[in-house]
């Protein structure tokens, strides 16, 4: 049976990496990482993850640019930008390309795991709203 993961995190940061996998598998979610762009692309994570974390800095291309993509393969897919660029015309952006939300970096756990949270119950809830 192929592995199925919870949640794909898309950052070139290996601590950030590390840090958010260990938060987020220690709360049960199973986590797949990867450092940029063409990887994220790539993995089987994105064919079943439930969630997307995702950096706007990357070294291979714009986390927006990601976000579309994303987009245009799993519309429903919802996804959380962490960045330390949290502007404001940032966060407009990413929002504009499909993010449910905005995380500055540094970051709290509690902050993180309120996102994670929101994200997965936003989008359960627009399922169970959609399907009459």
């Amino acid at each position: 049976m192929a592995e199925a993961w919870d949640v794909l995190v898309i950052d070139d940061e290996p601590v950030v990496r590390d840090s958010v996998q260990r938060v987020l598998a220690e709360e049960g979610f199973r986590v797949a990482t990867v450092r940029d762009a063409a990887s994220a692309l790539a993995h089987p994570a994105l064919a079943t993850c439930r969630l997307v974390l995702c950096e706007l800095m990357l070294p291979d291309r714009s986390g927006t640019d990601v976000l579309s993509a994303l987009h245009t393969r799993r519309p429903d897919l919802p996804v959380v930008v962490i960045t330390g660029y949290a502007t404001g015309e940032n966060a407009e952006r990413a929002k504009a390309a499909g993010a449910m939300e905005c995380l500055p970096k540094p970051f709290e756990v509690s902050e993180l795991l309120a996102a994670v949270h929101r994200a997965l119950q936003d989008r359960e809830g627009a399922r169970e709203g959609g399907l009459s």
